[in-house]
């Protein structure tokens, strides 16, 4: 699918092609997230919290997340295909793989993209603030039950009320700084981020790719 695609794979009724199932997309705003420093992390919360930020750094504030899920009609099952970081009102017009310092899109091979590895079935965008707060907090915890990453699965395991998983889970109450988890697509893999840039070359989303779909 085209990157350039993205923007309206968050439009009410928009039909994707998974696996030979034609599935429809459905966005979902599940909140706002605080970011703190400004620099963004995409990860797997509950595996690597302690996942680098992207290299680009924004304007610390509240910033809506949605999710783009997928339905399939044949039994109405719902997954998480897309999700978006809106940092303005521009609209994207061109979009490139988001990177981390040191990742270099040249040396990347044909069909090859930097991303983040799931091996819990989650994926989130949090400040790296909250990050370093989670692995902290994981360190002075005497057990696993105390840990904000066993609050977050907690979170996780209850909130189902949208036929799929997420969680909108404070880490610092005096900042407000927060971490927005989701169910990653089909589960664990390695899944791309992409930078939407406006007409003036302002990072205006981002958005993560959980499912590859052919958009109708």
């Amino acid at each position: 699918m085209s990157y350039q695609k993205f923007s309206r794979l968050f439009s009410e009724n928009q039909k994707i092609v998974y696996q030979l199932d034609e599935m429809i997309l459905t966005p979902h705003c599940i909140g706002e997230l605080i970011l703190t420093s400004g620099k963004l992390v995409a990860c797997d919360p509950l595996v690597f919290p302690g996942t680098e930020p992207f290299y680009a750094s924004f304007q610390p504030g509240r910033y809506p997340v949605t999710l783009s899920i997928a339905c399939n009609p044949k039994d109405n099952s719902k997954i998480v295909a897309y999700a978006m970081l809106h940092l303005s009102e521009q609209t994207p017009v061109n979009w490139k793989l988001a990177t981390k310092i040191g990742e270099d899109l040249s040396a990347l091979s044909e069909n090859e993209v930097f991303g983040y590895g799931v091996d819990s079935g989650t994926g989130c965008f949090m400040d790296a603030d909250v990050g370093q707060i989670i692995v902290d907090k994981t360190w002075e915890s005497e057990t696993y039950e105390e840990s904000l990453t066993c609050k977050l699965d907690d979170l996780l395991e209850e909130k189902h009320s949208l036929g799929f998983m997420w969680a909108n889970m404070c880490v610092d109450e005096a900042t407000g700084a927060n971490v927005i988890a989701f169910h990653s697509g089909i589960g664990d893999g390695f899944y791309a981020s992409y930078f939407g840039y406006d007409a003036k070359g302002c990072i205006a989303n981002i958005v993560t790719e959980f499912l590859s779909g052919e958009l109708l």
